[in-house]
């Protein structure tokens, strides 16, 4: 995208590079942290967002992730994210000083340009359903709003047993990640035509963000488990599941949920997390009762929302977050 004029200023969207980084990371927290202080009414410092997530988007989507530069300075980062005929954006940071100059929507207007290019026909982003800022964003920006994403946490008190009959199977997927590629395209689909998330699993692996579970009945994979336990020690306590998806069509899939979303949380008790977060969207009581039931507790929402086609998902337990 060329540059536009900007208060004399000229500002450039550009794909990111491995030397931005450090600058993204230092965006993020500015960005947050002003945030945070505006709501709660009191001065709040944000803790760095992990380097290596940052590099983990940028090698997942090296076209997707993109730089807002003035004069030679980073002022703004945002991260695409294609998963099939479904993308997602997020997160999307502007230093304070340069909000509402149309940074913002200059640089989510590229990263729709990247996911439309990749073959995505819906957009989806999840943001604080309590910012008001946030949503007169999206809105104006032709979103429309899709389900309300609860943000729930367990403590890893122990391993649990995952109870299984002889025919299943919980699987760590440790070094070939394309032994999954199919399988996924197939459940995927099958809750939304054309899902696939097979990218994330790829970057879990290869860049050791954390670990991937199978769900199998004989050698057939019925569903998988994305977590990120990649945060060290000073940067965080607690493991990710990032998601969570199994064969809306089979009669046992409540049980595949109930294996995977247990194996995700024995293994962050393993990598001795001290709690477990886990987003997902309230598309019907189910989810909610299934989570509560298992231990997880709110600690806040989000509103998930969409932009192109419809999404409409099928199946009562999964776990799918838009959160960057």
């Amino acid at each position: 995208m060329l540059g536009w004029s900007l208060r004399k200023e000229k500002v450039r969207i550009r794909e990111m590079r491995s030397e931005d980084v450090e600058e993204a990371r230092k965006i993020a927290q500015d960005s947050w942290s002003d945030m945070a202080t505006r709501d709660v009414g009191r001065r709040i410092i944000y803790p760095m967002r992990s380097k290596k997530i940052i590099e983990a988007y940028v090698w997942k989507e090296p076209h997707g992730c993109f730089v807002a530069d003035v004069c030679g300075g980073i002022v703004g980062a945002a991260y695409s994210h294609a998963w099939g005929r479904m993308g997602w954006v997020g997160p999307i940071e502007v230093l304070p000083e340069f909000q509402n100059r149309g940074i913002g929507r200059a640089l989510l207007s590229e990263c729709e340009n990247f996911l439309r290019s990749s073959g995505c026909e819906v957009i989806g982003v999840e943001t604080m359903s309590h910012i008001p800022k946030n949503l007169h964003f999206y809105l104006s920006q032709g979103y429309r709003p899709d389900a309300l994403t609860l943000i729930a946490e367990k403590p890893t008190l122990g391993k649990q047993s995952l109870e299984l009959r002889e025919d299943e199977k919980i699987e760590e997927v440790r070094k070939d990640p394309m032994i999954l590629k199919e399988a996924v395209l197939t459940i995927g689909s099958k809750i939304f035509t054309g899902l696939d998330p097979f990218k994330d699993i790829k970057m879990i692996v290869e860049k050791k963000l954390g670990s991937i579970f199978v769900w199998r009945m004989g050698r057939r994979i019925l569903g998988f488990a994305l977590l990120h336990t990649y945060l060290k020690e000073e940067e965080g306590d607690y493991a990710s599941i990032r998601l969570i998806l199994v064969d809306p069509d089979h009669f046992e899939s409540e049980k595949g949920f109930d294996a995977l979303l247990r194996a995700c949380e024995n293994e962050s008790f393993i990598s001795g997390k001290k709690r477990v977060f886990a987003r997902f969207p309230v598309v019907n009581s189910l989810i909610y009762k299934k989570m509560a039931t298992n231990g997880y507790v709110i600690k806040g929402a989000n509103i998930r929302m969409f932009k192109g086609h419809s999404f409409s998902q099928k199946g009562d337990y999964f776990v799918l977050s838009l959160a960057g």
